[in-house]
């Protein structure tokens, strides 16, 4: 129910029904229920951006599970901690979290916990700069996710390692794993995921040297998120500077600078804007190229 809920964006009805389950969680006769509650909350505060509560979530499980001898739902716990440290800047205490949970994880013979702390452990390292390490664990990461078989972690490892490429500059794999990324999440639904896959992805063929294609991609993603719901989605005015600034950036190379201006200027329009700094500070310094092309 937690996946259906967050794939759809739907994160107050999922926290609702999470909140009411779990104040009868005591009384289920499977003990596992409120430690899975409690680790499904935590990934409702992450898919909101909501760090630190997210950790309490995680920790108050991890206690509990160990306190009862869950492993799984320790390991969950664990990857949870780790997601919520790197999330709050804190890369190098997510470390030992992931550590732990892939290798409770591979005792369990979990795939997709071991997907999942992979996967996480690729980004720390690709944060670090360690790009060989990170995609070695994206490939693991890659080979667990397709023997559980769930799209959407499909296509978040996917994505994830064309990141590394666009990085190291071989946008064609890239591109390659983009297309993948994106067919899975549009199976999957997760109009959310769409949008973002879709914007990476005209991002890469920007950098292959096919605007035409970049610019078309810019738009199909700024329509997907269109589809989203501005007061459930707590993302979404970054995410539509995000794009509007990649769709910008297109427009510079392909010479197209006052419909790059235009989308600098929407972007600074957006009404957040002034709560995400980094994207404000990509769309003005596209504003600067732009009078200086």
């Amino acid at each position: 129910m937690t996946d259906h809920f967050l794939g759809r964006g739907r994160y107050h009805e999922c926290r609702t029904a999470l909140e009411t389950a779990l104040a009868h969680a005591d009384r289920a006769g499977d003990q596992r229920m409120a430690l899975a509650l409690r680790n499904c909350l935590g990934i409702v505060d992450v898919y909101q951006g909501r760090f630190p509560q997210a950790r309490a979530w995680f920790t108050e499980a991890l206690d509990v599970s160990r306190h009862r001898a869950d492993r799984r739902e320790e390991a969950r716990a664990l990857g949870g901690l780790a997601a919520a440290e790197l999330n709050l800047g804190r890369a190098e205490q997510a470390i030992p979290h992931l550590t732990a949970a892939v290798e409770l994880s591979r005792q369990l013979a979990d795939d997709w916990l071991i997907s999942m702390g992979l996967c996480l452990l690729g980004a720390v390292h690709h944060l670090q700069g360690r790009n060989e390490e990170a995609l070695l664990a994206f490939d693991g990461a890659h080979t667990h996710a397709k023997a559980n078989g769930r799209p959407r972690m499909l296509s978040r490892v996917l994505a994830l390692a064309a990141d590394v490429h666009v990085g190291l500059g071989d946008y064609g794999e890239a591109t390659t794993l983009l297309r993948r990324a994106a067919d899975l999440v549009e199976q999957a639904g997760d109009t959310f995921l769409h949008a973002l896959t879709l914007a990476r992805l005209g991002t890469a063929e920007q950098g292959a040297g096919n605007l035409n294609d970049a610019i078309a991609l810019h738009h199909q993603a700024l329509s997907q998120h269109q589809e989203l719901d501005p007061l459930a989605e707590p993302h979404y005015d970054r995410i539509e500077m995000d794009i509007r600034c990649r769709l910008g950036r297109a427009y510079v190379a392909a010479g197209r600078v006052g419909e790059a201006r235009e989308q600098f200027r929407t972007a600074l329009d957006v009404p957040g804007a002034a709560a995400h700094p980094a994207e404000r500070e990509q769309a003005l310094t596209g504003l600067d190229e732009c009078e200086v092309s």
